[in-house]
């Protein structure tokens, strides 16, 4: 949730909500807060407001990045194939593979 432009006066935030946590509570708002990469304001404006919070998950964000490491691999057996004609088989086999563990741990 990105801050507002200061040039637009029609919404600045000029009210304020005050919220008493115990000391559990206050923990707990700081660790979503901190999964959710944001600041404990935005975060806990979202949460009040009903909006959807999306946390990192940094498995998720490995294993995308994963992912990404395996598309680009095939982009070069593609390319290699489309100027040689042949296809480098154990190299699009081992990228397929791991392309297959990974799809099957994010569905674990």
């Amino acid at each position: 949730m990105g801050r507002r432009s200061p040039y637009d006066e029609s919404e600045r935030r000029t009210s304020c909500v005050t919220v008493m946590l115990s000391p559990s509570e206050r923990a707990e708002l700081d660790k979503r807060a901190a999964a959710a990469d944001s600041r404990m304001s935005d975060y806990a404006r979202a949460a009040l407001l009903g909006y959807q919070v999306n946390v990192k998950n940094p498995v998720t964000e490995r294993a995308l990045s994963e992912l990404w490491a395996i598309g680009n691999n095939l982009n070069q057996i593609a390319k290699y194939a489309n100027t040689t004609g042949q296809v480098a088989q154990d190299e699009l086999i081992h990228a397929l593979d791991r392309w297959h563990e990974i799809v099957e741990r994010l569905d674990e």
